[in-house]
């Protein structure tokens, strides 16, 4: 995708937060799975975890296994985590969507809340973000307008 930014400024950033965001979903997860190991593994009531959000043992494996993706993205780096978050993010939507339509019934497989939902939301945001920001050029130097006249100079000396 050409029209993308390539070698942003704040790429750094975008997948620090990246890694970040990754590291506490693992631990989130990590920590419903120990809270509600005792209840059944889609079970719509679930239990608050960290006082935030509503979990049952299906939301921790699903939240340990997005956010291992998402920092095992981010480490690889090399457009891999682009290319990762790009994806990740809109599945993320997808099933806080999803969650957001479950609520209220029998059928709330990952004990969704609002606030499960909002969360969803914003994280998907923040990797969809990330990947549209996080990419890197390789091996081709950064084209720079002030440096355009001088690449010209460099090329026609060259072929003298």
């Amino acid at each position: 995708m050409s029209h993308l930014p390539v070698d942003h400024p704040l790429r750094g950033l975008y997948r620090g937060l990246t890694i970040v965001t990754g590291a506490a979903s693992i631990a989130f997860g990590a920590t419903a799975l120990a809270t509600t190991s005792g209840n059944g593994f889609t079970d719509p009531e679930g239990e608050k975890v960290w006082g935030l959000m509503a979990a049952n043992p299906a939301a921790g494996v699903f939240w340990i296994v997005v956010g291992a993706i998402a920092l095992l993205a981010a480490l690889a780096g090399r457009n891999i985590d682009a290319k990762v978050n790009s994806v990740l993010g809109p599945v993320v939507w997808v099933v806080g969507t999803v969650g957001l339509c479950l609520i209220r019934g029998e059928n709330n497989f990952m004990a969704f809340s609002v606030t499960n939902v909002c969360v969803m939301y914003v994280l998907g945001t923040l990797w969809f973000t990330a990947a549209l920001y996080s990419g890197v050029s390789g091996s081709q130097p950064v084209s720079r307008p002030e440096s355009a006249g001088r690449v010209a100079e460099e090329a026609l000396g060259a072929a003298k």
